[in-house]
């Protein structure tokens, strides 16, 4: 074990409060060490979906936050907001059929509401968010003329954006927080043994949303007030999000090793590394050095390279927070003897 690894082992025991007794763990009853619990099967196309639609919730969250409350010049970040918020959600669908494996098993989730099944709200979430999602951006495009001047498109910029927003933001809150309710609504330890994966998901997608749009506007140019105010929602949401993180990892204790260890099939080198380390601990500390400057200074980064670095960090390290929590729940899935552990909180 190289240092790296001991220091991400040091972590690992010191965020869950557990330590790996291999001697005493393999005294634990089970049934001659078979898995108890059916494999995870998700794969790739879940983890982009569950990124995507954290983007697309976020985004438009921020949007109508932005057309509600703020000021003229912010309606650039109402105009960015709903374009990305659509964007971010057209991969979704194609991602969750080709995930299920045959396009009429999103069909038949069609067929039913079920209140207590996060499946069921899940996809009836996304069917409506996306119907709000596609109405509020045409509108967006009909107001900024890129539909033509004809009357259809004046009958469409005339429509209520604000009022449609509001039920889109709950719609945009439930989406972005559904995926976690999803895992934890399984039976894998790591999932399932602290109920606060909705919301990581939700205050994840806050921080990747407004990282995006702050990208996107740096890039084309945005008042400085506009980027500021952006700046300050990310900070929070990556306080949040590091607060929900480690109290997620405390509760989960022995749950959370999948995630956090360093063993084989363990994705603590990522988690610790992309996740942490390069996707909240470094981002949070840059932006908390450009929150603490002053006014000249926040003049001269509109365009900088600093915010484009923390936007791009804080990106990467919400695939990784998905990424490492669905591979390590792979894991967690064949481990019997935690599997049972937990069975019997």
């Amino acid at each position: 074990m190289n240092d790296t690894d001991t220091l991400f082992e040091r972590l690992a025991t010191l965020t869950t409060g557990y330590e790996p007794d291999p001697v005493k763990e393999s005294q634990e009853p089970t049934y001659y060490d078979y898995p108890v619990l059916t494999k995870s099967f998700w794969s790739t196309e879940i983890i982009w979906y569950f990124f995507f639609g954290g983007l697309a919730a976020g985004c438009y969250t921020l949007a109508s936050i932005a057309a509600l409350f703020g000021s003229k010049e912010d309606r650039v970040v109402v105009r960015t907001g709903y374009y990305l918020a659509l964007l971010a959600l057209l991969p979704c669908p194609p991602l969750l059929i080709k995930d299920l494996g045959r396009p009429e098993r999103f069909l038949h989730m069609l067929r039913v509401f079920k209140v207590k099944s996060p499946m069921s709200m899940g996809t009836w979430c996304l069917l409506g968010f996306s119907l709000f999602s596609g109405i509020t951006a045409t509108i967006q495009a009909a107001r900024d003329g890129l539909l033509g001047k004809w009357w259809g498109a004046r009958a469409l910029a005339a429509l209520p954006q604000k009022l449609l927003a509001l039920p889109g933001i709950a719609l945009a809150f439930f989406l972005g927080s559904y995926s976690g309710v999803l895992l934890t609504a399984t039976s894998i330890p790591l999932w399932s043994r602290d109920k606060r994966l909705g919301a990581i998901f939700l205050t994840s997608a806050l921080s990747t949303s407004s990282a995006l749009i702050s990208l996107i506007l740096r890039v084309i140019g945005a008042p400085t007030r506009t980027l500021h105010k952006l700046e300050k929602i990310e900070w929070v949401a990556m306080s949040l999000e590091a607060l929900e993180i480690f109290s997620f990892l405390r509760g989960s204790g022995r749950a959370a090793r999948p995630l956090v260890g360093t063993g084989p099939q363990e994705q603590g080198r990522h988690f610790w590394s992309f996740m942490i380390g390069g996707g909240l601990v470094l981002p949070w500390l840059l932006q908390s050095l450009t929150l603490l400057g002053g006014k000249k200074l926040r003049r001269t980064r509109a365009r900088g390279g600093k915010g484009l670095l923390i936007s791009l960090l804080v990106l990467i390290g919400g695939y990784f927070l998905r990424r490492t929590i669905v591979e390590a729940g792979r894991t967690s899935s064949v481990d019997a003897h935690t599997t049972l552990w937990n069975a019997r909180r």
